[in-house]
């Protein structure tokens, strides 16, 4: 097989690999990345934020504006757009991968480790990479339960992925799981009049997150008539003529719950297999908790070797893999771990309408940690924006820590809560206080002078 060289090599082409490919592509050194998709933006483009949020989008502007809609109607809609939004960026994308040419070498195909200097590549071209790095971004895979009828389930890939979506909209669905994924489609597929069920085997929705957001998510789950089954890990799934049947285990014994398709969303974990990583662990690659290992700098315990994104088992975001496949790059750059990842300033979104937004520490966390704070619970009841909205229900729980007044970490429940975690990732990212924020002067009318108000007693 024909051998080229190369002075880094990326396994994925999605945001943990090309923000990094391009900046050492810039920097002159010579730069390989395989994707099996053949093209740029991994799972996030091909069936996750960007689809699914383009789903979301479209459903809003229908509901908001018909108060009765043709589900069948709207669906087609709704998948016409999503197609158009993923081929204009998957264009975009490979205009980009022309402009970082000669030095961006990208290949459709598989990508198979040999050793961590050596990657078999098969697909449009065939040849082994010889590499001086090697960057690991292979991604995140939907966890399916090992339960009979687990192949009757359909993931959030048969709603979003790209000419893969299903054509017609179910008239009930069962959801397995009441995490990020199922909560936001319950969302969406309720406000076209499906029947929607969540079976989640703990005792609230959003277990990973704070009590009150889960709170906020039940609440809003409930108004938006979803039917909810707690304690409930799921035992089965059977088939009843067209019908499915969801069996659980609940305290009050076994209930079930029938619909025209259940969607499995219990979660994504690091994709560890398929691509010969088991080579690399011979050689004293560290996998840690069904996830590659790494330092805050992403490197990993073989020198030359890097992991991005969704295979650290960190934080399973497409932002925080960018940030991350940039921090790798930097860092091979100038030869030294100069560039670390900080997880505190990455925030994490609920894209249901409210919307539901964290970053930083918890309150469990500071209080686990010792560390001192104050708490701002902010209303947004006399928030222009949620007013304008019609979502007075909103609020902003904010942790400060109490000698410095720095921010430590946010909760937001409201209409627009993705935009604020942008302004308070900026504060976490730099170390900003309640008196910076209190001072800034935001346009009106955006909830974001919310933030403003809640830091002014700071002054």
């Amino acid at each position: 097989m024909t051998q080229r060289d190369f002075d880094v090599t990326f396994i994925g082409g999605g945001g943990a690999s090309y923000p990094g490919a391009f900046e050492l592509a810039k920097a002159g050194k010579k730069v390989l990345m395989v994707d099996n998709k053949g093209n740029l933006g991994g799972d996030c483009l091909y069936a996750g934020c960007i689809p699914s949020k383009t789903v979301r989008t479209k459903i809003l502007e229908f509901t908001s504006t018909n108060k009765e809609v043709d589900p069948e109607k709207v669906w087609s809609e709704v998948i016409k757009l999503k197609e158009y939004v993923q081929d204009i960026r998957y264009q975009q994308h490979m205009e980009e991968i022309r402009e970082h040419e000669p030095n961006l070498t990208f290949v459709k195909g598989w990508a198979t480790i040999i050793s961590p200097n050596k990657v078999k590549v098969e697909g449009e071209d065939n040849f082994e990479a010889n590499t001086k790095y090697l960057v690991i971004g292979a991604g995140a895979e939907h966890i399916i339960l090992n339960i009979p009828g687990k192949d009757m389930v359909i993931t959030s890939d048969d709603l979003f992925a790209y000419q893969k979506t299903m054509k017609k909209v179910p008239k009930s669905m069962a959801i397995i799981g009441g995490g990020y994924i199922g909560v936001e489609v319950a969302d969406m597929l309720s406000r076209l009049g499906v029947e929607v069920s969540i079976i989640e085997m703990m005792d609230r929705l959003l277990p990973t997150m704070p009590i009150d957001l889960s709170k906020a998510a039940e609440s809003h789950m409930k108004e938006a008539k979803v039917n909810l089954y707690l304690n409930s890990p799921v035992a089965s799934i059977e088939k009843k003529g067209d019908k499915k049947i969801v069996k659980a285990n609940s305290k009050s014994g076994v209930i079930e719950v029938e619909a025209d398709e259940v969607l499995m969303a219990v979660g994504r974990k690091p994709r560890l297999k398929g691509y010969g990583l088991e080579n690399l662990e011979k050689d004293g690659l560290k996998i840690e908790r069904n996830a590659i290992w790494v330092s805050p700098s992403l490197r990993t315990s073989l020198p030359n070797v890097f992991a991005t994104g969704d295979v650290t088992g960190k934080a399973m975001l497409f932002h925080a893999a960018v940030k991350e496949s940039i921090i790798a790059a930097k860092n091979i750059l100038i030869g030294r771990d100069a560039y670390r990842m900080n997880y505190h300033s990455v925030p994490f979104t609920v894209f249901t309408y409210p919307e539901i937004g964290l970053i930083g520490y918890t309150e469990d966390e500071l209080k686990s940690l010792g560390i001192p704070y104050d708490t701002v619970d902010y209303k947004l009841a006399g928030d222009a924006q949620s007013q304008i909205t019609n979502h007075r229900e909103g609020w902003m729980k904010i942790f400060l820590e109490k000698e410095t007044l720095r921010i430590l970490g946010v909760q937001v429940y409201a209409h627009d809560a993705a935009e604020l975690m942008g302004a308070f990732a900026v504060a976490l990212e730099n170390g900003l206080t309640a008196k910076n924020l209190a001072w800034v002067c935001g346009p009106h009318p955006l909830t974001f002078e919310s933030i403003n108000y809640a830091m002014r007693p700071y002054f």
